[in-house]
């Protein structure tokens, strides 16, 4: 699915376009992934495990471009990705499932506390109804307070949680809260 830029302005009154990210956002969005992994625990990758290209980076974002039932949605100020979230399609797991998509994304700590976060999911959703799902579901550490507390002013629902759903080098585990909203 294509989103048209959309100017947004945060809480400290800058401004920022909403859009779908491009090929040509490749490099942008390796250098999100590279900076995202060192700021915050929460990205789903630990500092250098990816193994982005701007070649393979360039063919997952044509992935979402090209097909209507997905968005890879950025966060851009001066040309910089600052945040970013995916819509998911969960009927890829068959005819059932349909109704379902899923959200997740992050945001570099420059731009946190500034509201986009929730902006950007509020936007998910609006695309994730009007591509005719009817529920989004979402997920984020227990620990994580500040996205727990988001998505509950948003209208999700905590329906469960996944214990050691991640394991850190140290050996240590982090559990998973899983949450929808109805559309």
């Amino acid at each position: 699915m294509i989103y048209r830029p959309e100017e947004i302005t945060d809480k400290k009154g800058e401004s920022c376009v909403f859009r779908s990210l491009k090929p040509e956002d490749a490099d942008a969005l390796i250098r999100f992934v590279e900076q995202g992994t060192q700021e915050s625990p929460y990205f789903p990758w630990a500092p250098g495990e990816t193994e982005l290209t701007a070649e393979n980076a360039a063919e997952y974002i044509l992935n979402f471009e090209n097909d209507r039932r997905r968005l890879l949605l950025g966060a851009f100020r001066d040309g910089r990705l600052l945040g970013l979230n995916e819509l998911s399609d969960m009927g890829e797991w068959g005819k059932s499932m349909r109704h379902r998509s899923a959200v997740g994304g992050g945001l570099l700590k420059e731009a946190q506390g500034r509201g986009l976060g929730k902006k950007l999911t509020l936007a998910i959703a609006a695309a994730a109804k009007e591509i005719g799902y009817e529920q989004l579901e979402a997920a984020t550490a227990t620990d994580n307070e500040v996205s727990s507390a988001n998505l509950d002013s948003m209208g999700f629902q905590e329906y469960g949680m996944i214990p050691h759903k991640r394991k850190n080098d140290d050996g240590s585990y982090v559990d998973e809260l899983r949450f929808d909203k109805w559309l």
